[in-house]
């Protein structure tokens, strides 16, 4: 068993969870940032000492950074898994390039500064009673950076963060700045574009009136799943699944617009589920899996698992805290190849598991759904094709490395 690996995760997990909860939700360990010259990511695996380090407030400082500069390389929350933030010339943090530019209630309509975290956009939108029409899962990640990565939700007919943005500022390679809307190519090269044609400095959302979510998470079986997906999709505004090695149960989670009345007390009791979650992933799952018992002990563990039914206010149920250390590779495939390539991937981490069984974390993957008409990007992943989009989730920062990498050479093969 790697105890090493094992009780780091743990304690770091446990740890998180119980800073996030003192603070009421202001402050997260597990998240990038430098302190004393020293950057890491927010999986804490991944760290080195810039050379320069940058903090620009304004525009006028962030345009003369980029022209006294031969190099930039920019982060917002660190919620990367790689070393692809490391640069040679000066890292630049946008947190204090943050807040709100100008609204127009109006439209409906909010323009922020591109450092400005996903969290404190829903806030800001919240105090005037709008919301994003829906988000992605994770709520620390900045404004600019989830356009310039093209991070997508899941639904039938909502999939993308860019699909709520009216207009874009650009400040490019030589500080230019340049204003843009969806119909223009720049604004379709900065969506997805990871920074390449420039910094995303501003963006201005296309909100819609705040709104309550129905969220239910329930446990099936996985056959039945791939049976009736095609009715869950029609049934639900927005559907995922997680799907676990060693047996054929897994977890639906649906989301549909509601007027019903809010949960009591919803948000505390979707904290509790979210910690009690990531504390059994990091404790126990590890411990199944590290100590060889995951294929004996995977179906009774998940057999247990309880479903909720929860109404909360939509910026909640569909973007949350993440509090467990673990590690991702996300890819896409054609939707009609969805289940098939689940199942390639579920296979080969069986395989791997019966040579390397007390080596690999506990493992998952989180299935989602994007529709066919994002033509938002011009390289962005699921451009222009109903896409299934597969996260190999290793909870662990550590021991990934055998999964991941066999896992890269089976991608190749496909469509992805």
């Amino acid at each position: 068993m790697k105890s090493r690996s094992y009780f780091y995760n743990g304690f770091a997990t446990t740890w998180n969870v119980i800073l996030n909860a003192l603070t009421y939700g202001k402050f997260l360990w597990l998240e990038g940032r430098v302190k004393r010259g020293t950057f890491r990511n927010w999986a804490r695996q991944f760290g080195y000492k810039p050379k320069e380090f940058a903090q620009p407030e304004t525009e006028a400082e962030l345009i003369e950074l980029i022209k006294n500069s031969d190099k930039l390389r920019l982060f917002g929350s660190a919620h990367s898994f790689n070393s692809g933030v490391k640069t040679d010339g000066t890292l630049v943090s946008l947190d204090k390039f943050s807040g709100v530019v100008s609204k127009d209630l109006v439209e409906k309509q909010m323009t922020f500064k591109g450092g400005t975290r996903v969290r404190d956009v829903i806030n800001a939108l919240l105090e005037e009673g709008l919301a994003f029409a829906a988000l992605p899962s994770h709520d620390a990640q900045s404004i600019g950076g989830i356009l310039s990565t093209d991070v997508h939700g899941t639904g039938q007919k909502w999939g993308f963060v860019s699909e709520a943005v009216e207009r874009l500022k650009v400040i490019d390679g030589k500080g230019e700045v340049h204003e843009c809307v969806p119909k223009d190519e720049l604004f379709q090269a900065a969506i997805g574009g990871v920074g390449a044609v420039g910094i995303i400095s501003e963006v201005t959302i296309q909100a819609v009136k705040r709104f309550d979510v129905r969220q239910e998470f329930e446990v099936m079986s996985y056959k039945d799943a791939k049976k009736d997906l095609d009715k869950i999709l029609d049934e639900y505004d927005h559907v995922s699944f997680y799907l676990f090695p060693f047996t054929d149960k897994c977890q639906i989670s649906k989301w549909h617009k509601t007027k019903d009345k809010k949960t009591l007390f919803g948000p505390i009791w979707e904290f509790f589920a979210i910690s009690k979650d990531a504390l059994l992933s990091s404790w126990f799952g590890n411990l199944i899996s590290y100590t060889g018992l995951f294929p004996r002990l995977s179906n009774t563990a998940h057999g247990v698992k309880k479903g909720t039914n929860i109404v909360m206010e939509s910026n909640r149920s569909f973007n949350r805290t993440i509090y467990h250390l673990h590690q991702e590779l996300e890819f896409t495939v054609p939707f009609e190849e969805a289940f098939d390539v689940c199942d390639k991937f579920l296979e080969l981490f069986e395989k791997l598991y019966a040579e390397h069984s007390r080596e690999l974390p506990y493992t998952l993957l989180e299935v989602r759904f994007t529709p066919a008409d994002h033509k938002r990007t011009l390289i962005g992943a699921g451009r222009e094709r109903r896409s299934c989009w597969i996260d190999l989730i290793c909870n662990d920062s550590r021991g990934f490395e055998i999964y991941y990498s066999a896992a890269e050479d089976l991608i190749k093969t496909l469509d992805a």
